[in-house]
């Protein structure tokens, strides 16, 4: 790499492992050009596995994070992000140190209503659902891009069991997706002695992984972990209208928030959904309770909402196993 007619430095090092020695099938160290606070243009080079160190050349002044990746026989293992910074000279002796990535663990729990009205309803197939881990946008400085791409969703397998695989060091949160539509997400929890961004809670206390980031670092095996998915979700479909002569407003967003005290922290229950061209909405999988909605277009330059929003007088009542209000229509101010 040049930078404008000249040759550039030389970013050199060493790669070394976190575990006992073992045959390494394949090691990458790659060096993330950092633009506007975030790494996104890489440039990746070998070190030999005999071999004593590694050597980057041609490397321009700037800001940079360097990152080592192995693999051994059947995982990945990666080395914290260092950051360095070029400035006229050659950056020599940098020591990396691969660890294995962190993983999350756990299972899916389905259950069921005694409601008379879900009896005979289609139960979630555990093939269908898929469970994807959310890291914490906040981080993304401190991660080249790649890094955030390596750890996917999984699927639980016949007995509701799942591990979510490759996480670099962050926090996340976790999203489940399932197609029976008379169930929602009710809770997500973990033991109290796996580390979250709260205070741990009492030890025979579970931690509400919804409202908590889940922290994991290189190595951690995080485990524990149980999705329930409950029977008797509602749904809400309607209609959002602009009054006569005004033009309906773009980008346009419904949200349901609780409306009873007991629910009021319980973050599963916002829920947000586009509204269509047409203006028609439909909100499914819902937990049962009430809530109050709210209709409001976001600003063109960022996600906040804009002046214009509509609200109901009374909060509406999601009742159980998918009892609709196809008939709900919110007025524009």
């Amino acid at each position: 790499m040049l930078y404008r007619g000249e040759p550039g430095f030389t970013v050199s090092g060493s790669v070394s492992d976190s575990r006992k020695p073992v045959e390494r099938s394949w090691l990458n160290i790659t060096l993330s050009s950092i633009n506007n606070g975030v790494a996104q243009e890489n440039l990746s080079t070998y070190q030999s596995f005999t071999g004593k160190g590694f050597a980057i050349s041609g490397i321009a002044d700037g800001d940079y994070l360097l990152t080592a990746q192995s693999y051994f026989g059947d995982e990945w293992a990666v080395s914290d992000s260092q950051r360095i910074r070029v400035r006229g000279a050659d950056i020599t002796g940098i020591e990396l140190i691969t660890r294995p990535f962190g993983s999350i663990a756990g299972r899916v729990v389905l259950a069921e209503s005694k409601a008379p009205e879900c009896k005979s309803k289609r139960r979630p197939l555990f093939a269908e659902t898929v469970i994807t881990p959310w890291h914490n946008d906040k981080e993304r400085k401190n991660q080249p891009l790649f890094l955030w791409a390596m750890g996917g969703p999984s699927t639980p397998n016949k007995d509701g069991v799942f591990t979510l695989r490759n996480l670099a060091s962050g926090q996340y949160r976790l999203h489940a997706r399932f197609f029976a539509r008379y169930w929602y997400l009710r809770s997500i929890t973990l033991p109290p002695s796996i580390r979250t961004q709260d205070k741990a809670p009492p030890a025979d206390r579970l931690q509400d992984a919804s409202k908590n980031w889940i922290t994991v670092k290189l190595g951690d095996r995080v485990s524990g972990l149980v999705l329930t998915i409950a029977e008797g979700a509602a749904s809400l479909h309607g209609q959002v209208k602009s009054p006569e002569g005004q033009k309906p407003a773009s980008r346009l967003s419904v949200f349901l928030v609780p409306a009873e005290i007991e629910n009021a922290e319980d973050v599963l229950r916002f829920i947000a959904s586009m509204v269509s061209p047409d203006g028609s909405f439909a909100l499914n999988n819902l937990p049962p309770g009430r809530y109050w909605i709210n209709a409001s277009p976001a600003a063109e330059t960022n996600s906040t909402h804009s002046r214009r929003s509509v609200f109901l007088s009374k909060p509406q009542s999601a009742p159980n196993c998918d009892r609709k209000f196809k008939s709900l229509k919110l007025q524009s101010n």
